[in-house]
């Protein structure tokens, strides 16, 4: 008899608590989900090749291509803030979610051997995925690494579709940045170039014992200009380590005629 009042007690429960504390969405405000259902699906497309400013010709400068999961804007610029300015933790799975697929869709896909032959299709490489890094000063004023926390929950999901994946907090700044914020991509190159390098030189030989095949993957929320993705994809090749692709959550379209990019909050991190 008791066990028949659970579940209402629970509901009951669960009502009380949304009296007390509303629960609210991170991305539009709507009561009852931490991420509405219609925020959501802002971040269930299909991932597709991201364009912005100068890495709209990633490969001319030396970079890899650049995957991601949404257009910046509208409520997908609201979570991205919410998770990433105003301790909206609770976000960090849907956004960790796209991300991965993200990720997903830049591996190559799985073959099973010349047709006819009963052959079991090679093992998925492993994916290390190398968030830019936050200055410190960020990771205080928030209180957690936002991108470090959004690659765990992007490892979670691809662990579950089989990959083998690795969180590589690999980079470091070595120098105070400017604001970013209204600059255009040819400042933000100048304010980015150099600032980053191995978080630790005297492991660089770990990279050594990665597993063949691995894949290097450098991971943002929001691509602008491209610049601090570059910087990354510089300091890990000084390192002798390649990056196979860059995946982030969203993408800036690029604008045109105009000089300065939107601002994303100040500099990276």
């Amino acid at each position: 008899m008791a066990r028949a009042f659970l579940p209402l007690l629970a509901r009951n429960l669960a009502i009380l608590t949304d009296l007390i504390v509303p629960l609210s969405c991170a991305g539009c405000g709507g009561r009852g989900a931490s991420v509405c259902r219609a925020c959501a699906a802002e971040l269930r497309g299909p991932a597709f090749l991201a364009v912005a400013g100068p890495m709209a010709t990633p490969r001319r400068r030396g970079l890899p291509p650049c995957l991601a999961a949404a257009h910046y804007g509208g409520r997908v610029r609201s979570l991205l803030l919410a998770y990433k300015e105003r301790g909206r933790v609770d976000a960090a799975r849907p956004l960790g979610a796209a991300l991965a697929r993200a990720v997903a869709r830049a591996l190559p896909a799985a073959s099973g051997g010349p047709t006819g032959v009963c052959a079991p299709p090679p093992p998925a490489p492993a994916l290390v995925l190398v968030p830019v890094p936050s200055t410190a000063a960020a990771r205080r004023r928030r209180g957690f690494d936002h991108l470090v926390l959004l690659c765990s929950a992007a490892a979670a999901v691809l662990r579950r579709d089989g990959h083998r994946v690795r969180v590589a907090p690999a980079l470091r700044p070595v120098r105070r940045l400017a604001d970013q914020a209204g600059l255009g991509a040819t400042a933000r190159a100048a304010n980015l170039a150099g600032a980053f390098e191995l978080a630790n030189p005297a492991r660089a030989a770990r990279r050594a014992a990665l597993p063949a095949g691995a894949r290097v993957i450098v991971i943002d929320d929001v691509l602008t200009t491209g610049a601090t993705v570059a910087e990354a994809v510089r300091a890990l090749r000084a390192a002798s380590v390649r990056t196979a692709v860059v995946a982030v959550v969203a993408v800036v379209d690029p604008t045109r005629g105009k000089a300065a990019l939107p601002a994303i909050h100040g500099p990276p991190g």
